[in-house]
C-alpha cells in the first residue's frame, strides 16, 4: 500500500505528537497542533484509511489512534531524514568535555552509556571493543596504597585497560618493573586470548623458582583474566526507563529489565544489528521477543583506526524520539571513534 502526501503528513504528525504526549492522537488534535488546510472530516477519513492498512490503530474504541510498528516503520523509512532533530552546539560541547576527562577504557565506555542515555532520555547501551582479539603491546604497575596495585595493559589497536588488584604482601616497584619487563618479553605480539594459565604458570616457575610470594602468581594471572571481556556491555541510567508511561505497570517492567539483565539478550541484537548496517532501527515486534513487543533498538556502529569494533544503542519504547536518537548516536559515534583511535 502506497499512501500518498496527505496521508505521509498526516501519519507523521500522529507519530509526532504521540511521541511528545503519549496520549492517542485525534484529528482535532493534528488540525489544532499543525493548521493543516483540510477539514477534520477528511483527516478522520484519512486516518481511517491509515488504520485499515496497519500504520495506525485505536488502543481502546473511544480514543484517537496511535502509530503501529508499521506506521513507526514507514516513519523511520520515509519521513525521518527530512526532519533530522540535529545536537545543539551545547549538547555538542557537553559530549566532548565529558570524554576530556574519561581516559580509562572502562570509563570511557561507561561515559559513553551514561551520555546516550541522559541526551535520548532512554537506555544508553554500548557493546564495548573486544579486547581478547588484540595483541599485547605494553603493561606496567602502580603500587597504590592497601597493597592494591593497578595494571595498566595497552594493545596493538591503541586500546588501553587497566585492572585494580589487591596482593596479600608487598611487593617491591622493583619486583614490579621485573614482572611488567618479563610479561612484555614473553607476550609482546600475542593474542591476549592465547595467554592461557599453562603459559603463565610456567613463567612464573621459570622466574619465580625461589620466591614463593602467591601474589606474584595471582597479579600476573589476574592481569591476563580476560574471559568477562570477550563481549562486555556497559548500560546508561535505568531510570529513565522508569519515566515512561509504557512501563508505569510494575510486572511489565520488571520483565523487561530481567531481559535486559541477562545480558545475552542484548548482545544478540546488537551484534545482528551491527553488520546490517551503518545504523540500525528495529521496532517493536521486529525484535522477535515478546517482552520487548513496545520497544524499540536503534544501533550505530563506531570504529577503532577505521576497523568496526563495537556499537552504541539506545534501546526505549516505540513511542521514542527517533530522530534525535540517531542524531545522538551519530555524533556520539564520530567523537567515541576518535578517542579511541587516537
Amino acid at each position: 500500500m502506497i499512501i500518498n502526501n496527505r496521508m505521509s503528513t498526516i501519519l507523521n504528525a500522529v507519530v509526532h505528537l504521540y511521541i511528545t504526549n503519549a496520549e492517542p492522537v485525534s484529528s482535532e488534535m493534528i488540525v489544532s497542533y499543525y493548521g493543516l488546510a483540510i477539514s477534520t472530516a477528511t483527516v478522520r477519513n484519512d486516518l481511517q484509511l491509515l488504520e485499515k492498512y496497519g500504520f495506525l490503530k485505536k488502543p481502546h474504541t473511544s480514543a484517537g489512534r496511535i502509530p503501529t510498528d508499521k506506521g513507526y516503520r514507514f516513519y523511520v523509512d520515509q519521513l525521518m531524514e527530512k526532519e533530522i532533530v540535529h545536537l545543539t552546539e551545547e549538547e555538542k560541547q557537553d559530549i566532548k568535555e565529558h570524554y576530556k576527562i574519561a581516559r580509562d577504557y572502562n570509563e570511557i565506555m561507561k561515559v559513553t552509556s551514561v551520555l546516550i542515555s541522559r541526551l535520548t532520555q532512554n537506555l544508553g547501551v554500548v557493546l564495548a571493543p573486544n579486547m581478547i582479539k588484540d595483541t599485547l603491546k605494553d603493561i606496567h604497575f602502580v603500587t597504590l596504597n592497601n597493597q592494591r596495585i593497578l595494571a595498566t595493559l595497552v594493545t596493538n589497536s591503541g586500546l588501553f585497560f587497566q585492572k585494580m588488584m589487591r596482593v596479600n604482601c608487598d611487593i617491591s616497584e622493583e619486583n614490579l618493573e621485573a614482572i611488567s619487563q618479563i610479561i612484555k618479553k614473553e607476550f609482546y605480539g600475542k593474542s591476549l586470548e592465547v595467554v592461557n594459565d599453562e603459559m603463565l604458570n610456567q613463567i612464573y616457575h621459570y622466574y619465580f623458582k625461589y620466591q614463593t610470594l602467591d601474589s606474584i602468581w595471582n597479579l600476573i594471572e589476574n592481569c591476563f583474566d580476560f574471559t568477562e571481556e570477550e563481549t562486555k556491555i556497559f548500560f546508561g541510567n535505568r531510570s529513565y526507563i522508569l519515566k515512561q508511561p509504557e512501563f508505569k505497570e510494575i510486572e511489565r517492567l520488571n520483565y523487561l529489565f530481567d531481559f535486559i539483565e541477562e545480558e545475552d539478550n542484548l548482545i544478540k541484537i546488537i551484534k545482528k544489528s551491527i553488520f546490517n548496517k551503518q545504523i540500525d532501527i528495529i521496532i517493536g515486534s521486529e525484535l522477535g521477543q515478546e517482552i520487548m513487543e513496545n520497544c524499540s533498538v536503534i544501533t550505530r556502529q563506531y570504529l577503532l583506526k577505521g576497523k568496526l569494533r563495537g556499537a552504541i544503542s539506545v534501546l526505549g519504547p516505540t513511542r521514542m524520539n527517533y530522530s534525535k536518537s540517531v542524531s545522538v548516536l551519530d555524533f556520539i559515534s564520530h567523537q567515541l571513534s576518535e578517542i579511541l583511535s587516537e
